[in-house]
């Protein structure tokens, strides 16, 4: 995908005029990270907008006791770093790339002459600060108050629902994230990632298989999952 292709696509830029959307593609610049590496880090100052063209990338903070806990997991076409453009402050996370990853990047400076110009992107971006604000506090609430095992429920249903391939009878299969990647987003460790995940294949709530699990979305009388 060229990356005029991808503002065409990115939900933010739908009300985006074509010429405007040809100039913002033009301005970019484009690089590829590794995975593992960072490619903003917390605290550090922003001056650049990120659109993902390939790849996944986590959303990161450092949480006082020294743990990594990920906020969110971001793919094609979603978007990162306008909050630091828009308030003047650090960074408020780190994101790191989940796998190789290209990005196109956005100056201040471009984003900023877009923004003045079209009311209907501001309204998108109000609209995305609103949608992450709400899974900020769901994660926070989860964190606080749910346990291991209802963490780790919901964290699979909702990447059933947002990166998921519906596989029949009730069940999703999605690819399996690494049990670091499952622990930093639930506030766990991984030998506790591990043992709750085996007690839920033990209750066919999820089928781990190969690379793959498959998620429960229905209740209990949900048909098993279609072999691997």
């Amino acid at each position: 995908m060229n990356v005029m292709e991808l503002f065409s696509k990115v939900p933010l830029f739908e009300g985006v005029a074509p010429e405007d959307r040809l100039s913002l593609a033009k301005a970019a610049a484009l690089r590829t990270y590794r995975r593992g590496e960072t490619i903003v880090e917390q605290g550090q100052p922003g001056d650049a907008f990120f659109v993902i063209v390939k790849g996944r990338v986590a959303v990161a903070i450092v949480a006082p006791d020294g743990r990594e806990v990920v906020l969110n997991s971001l793919g094609e076409g979603e978007h990162f770093g306008e909050m630091a453009l828009l308030d003047d402050a650090p960074r408020s996370a780190s994101v790191i790339a989940q796998e190789k990853a290209e990005l196109a990047i956005l100056s201040r400076s471009v984003f900023f002459d877009l923004l003045k110009s079209n009311f209907v992107l501001t309204r998108a971006l109000l609209a995305a600060f609103s949608a992450r604000l709400r899974r900020a506090n769901a994660t926070i609430e989860g964190l606080a108050s749910l346990d291991v095992k209802a963490r780790l429920a919901r964290y699979f249903r909702e990447l059933a629902v947002a990166r998921g391939r519906k596989a029949g009878g009730g069940w999703s299969v999605v690819v399996r994230p690494s049990q670091r990647e499952i622990a930093d987003t639930i506030g766990s460790s991984r030998e506790t990632v591990s043992r709750t995940m085996s007690q839920m294949a033990a209750e066919q709530l999820i089928v781990p298989k190969g690379k793959a699990v498959y998620v429960r979305l229905d209740g209990p009388g949900a048909a098993a999952p279609p072999p691997g």
